[in-house]
């Protein structure tokens, strides 16, 4: 008999708590929405993935907190891009201490995709690098065995890349869709 029961044990349902956030972020329009909501996901998976053991995604997941706050303001103010800067080696840091293989790699490449994602000041192009980094970011929660991480991997890669197609930059060769004069001013809301 097909077992349908839900683990609803504390860590899943933190990684529920994550998934959620990881399912509303691609909703928001403007940069600073997004990286707002995606604050959510970040402390609940970081609890998430060190409870079951993936030390270098919970440790990468502490570091994007910091990483999204201080991405927050270089939109507005291009001279913040060194502090965000001297993030990336404390990543890089982080990542070779905790290293275990296959799941450090996965969550690796996806950390430094959301890094220049973030360090993006246009949304399209925030989008594109996000919609890089979700893939690995499942394979990592397929890798641990993390569904609440597959679920809001996968519902957010189709969020993302819905939001992507509305702003046009997805229209292969000038195919039909929508195309906004600027891309890159998206409101801020959700």
């Amino acid at each position: 008999m097909l077992d349908l029961s839900v683990d609803l044990s504390p860590i899943q349902l933190i990684g529920y708590l994550g998934a959620l956030g990881g399912m509303v972020w691609p909703l928001f329009r403007g940069r600073v929405g997004i990286l707002l909501a995606q604050l959510v996901p970040s402390f609940c998976f970081m609890i998430h993935f060190w409870l079951l053991g993936g030390l270098t995604a919970a440790a990468l997941n502490l570091l994007a907190i910091l990483q999204g706050l201080a991405a927050i303001p270089l939109g507005t103010r291009p001279n913040f891009r060194i502090v965000y800067l001297m993030i990336l080696p404390v990543i890089a840091g982080l990542m070779a201490m905790t290293w275990t293989g296959w799941l450090s790699l996965f969550a690796a490449l996806a950390m430094g995709l959301v890094s220049v994602a973030r360090y993006q000041t246009g949304v399209a192009r925030f989008r594109l690098f996000m919609a890089l980094a979700l893939p690995c970011w499942f394979t990592h929660s397929l890798l641990i065995g993390s569904v609440p991480g597959m679920l809001s991997d996968a519902v957010g890669m189709t969020i993302n890349l819905w939001m992507l197609f509305r702003l046009g930059a997805l229209r292969p060769f000038g195919g039909a869709g929508p195309v906004l004069s600027n891309p890159d001013s998206e409101s801020s809301g959700p």
